[in-house]
């Protein structure tokens, strides 16, 4: 605490003299420290055997057991799971991160030091890689899992990030395909959630024929938007077609959000959601459309409605009716993929997503994941 000396000039009028006191304000200066590194030497004794003249190193907790030559030298575990949040938590290129630690610590590591450690730390049968493996446990028991996909590179071959968002898990996998099998090989043949998605093709797949799904209306009201924007200076009243369906998208994702606001109770949720489902009933059970962008979007529709694929959140409020979660968890890895070029090979695929799984996770619960890290490490 550093007291400030009190004046006796008044800055307004120039009175010079004794002033009244009136209080005390605080003011506070935050800085970092010129040395806030801790370095640890170790002494290992190598002692050679007298009977085949093999080296035997000295052992320690914290020492690996390959820790020697050019890499003796190794990041303690607060200051790995720190470079490690830094990348997948904050979104900072690798590159980047040397110089980042250059500025505020003082200390010096390569780009190659910080990939090799990601690599120890999510390598198979690392204490990380299990964490990862009992989230996907976890995962299919929950009642509702989002699932969504982006564009990914994998040694500059085509490939897809797949994220699986539960209430408290989110899970990341990077595949050479984008087909049923890659969704299946994380929830699961006898997954018995709701999956919340979009209306790709995959998910029509026969094999997921036993999923309850709930298709994003989110999406649905751009396709609706879509439709009437391209039926826009046509000949008679394709345009509307678009416009009544994108208002009953509306009204339906507003009576969810209205009930889990407490805005109205289970009856009247349930009544309105009736209402709503005539309106939409009324839109795809009709005679073919003439508008060619039109049809093809009832008939769509119409084929995920008989299947209960488009209202199950009026049946069970819990289930969100779009599949934002799982948009929103994929910002990060289009960002990242905007400023790097994504991975390498396979290997820094699965450890780049094992590290981001458990620090989604993590942040997701509320926990910190430099904490998590750590008691990860070994």
């Amino acid at each position: 605490m550093i007291e400030v000396p009190t004046p006796n000039t008044c800055t307004a009028c120039g009175y010079t003299g004794e002033l009244i006191f009136t209080r005390h304000d605080r003011a506070w200066i935050s800085d970092l420290p010129a040395q806030i590194v801790q370095i640890t030497a170790y002494h290992v004794p190598v002692m050679a055997c007298p009977h085949c003249g093999q080296a035997v190193r000295g052992a320690h907790p914290d020492l690996q057991p390959d820790q020697r030559g050019a890499t003796a030298h190794r990041c303690g575990p607060r200051l790995a799971a720190t470079i490690q949040a830094l990348h997948h938590e904050v979104g900072l290129p690798q590159r980047r991160i040397p110089r980042v630690l250059s500025l505020t610590t003082g200390i010096r590591v390569s780009q190659g030091a910080i990939t090799q450690a990601a690599q120890r730390l999510a390598r198979d049968g690392s204490p990380l890689a299990t964490h990862v493996e009992h989230l996907e446990q976890e995962l299919r028991a929950a009642p509702d899992v989002h699932h969504d996909d982006t564009g990914w590179r994998m040694n500059a071959t085509q490939a897809w990030v797949s994220t699986f968002r539960s209430a408290e898990i989110v899970l990341f996998r990077a595949n050479l395909q984008h087909t049923n099998i890659e969704l299946r090989a994380v929830l699961g043949n006898d997954f018995g959630g709701v999956l919340v998605c979009d209306r790709f093709k995959v998910y029509d797949s026969h094999t997921l024929a036993g999923v309850g799904q709930q298709k994003c209306l989110a999406h649905v009201l751009r396709n609706a938007q879509t439709a009437s924007e391209q039926a826009q200076g046509k000949r008679g009243r394709g345009r509307e077609y678009g416009q009544r369906l994108a208002e009953v998208c509306r009204a339906l994702m507003a009576l969810h959000a209205h009930h889990r606001r407490g805005g109205c109770d289970r009856d009247e949720y349930r009544q309105q959601g009736e209402a709503l489902t005539l309106r939409l009933d009324l839109l795809l059970n009709r005679r073919p459309l003439k508008t060619p962008g039109n049809e093809r979007l009832r008939l769509g529709l119409l084929g995920q409605h008989r299947q209960g694929r488009l209202l199950r959140f009026l049946v069970d409020p819990d289930i969100p009716p779009t599949n934002n979660a799982a948009e929103r968890s994929l910002r990060s890895v289009v960002i990242a993929r905007k400023v790097s070029q994504c991975s390498k090979n396979a290997l820094g695929a699965q450890t780049y997503m094992r590290i981001k799984s458990t620090v989604e996770t993590a942040r997701l619960r509320g926990q910190d994941p430099v904490d998590v890290l750590i008691s990860l490490r070994r």
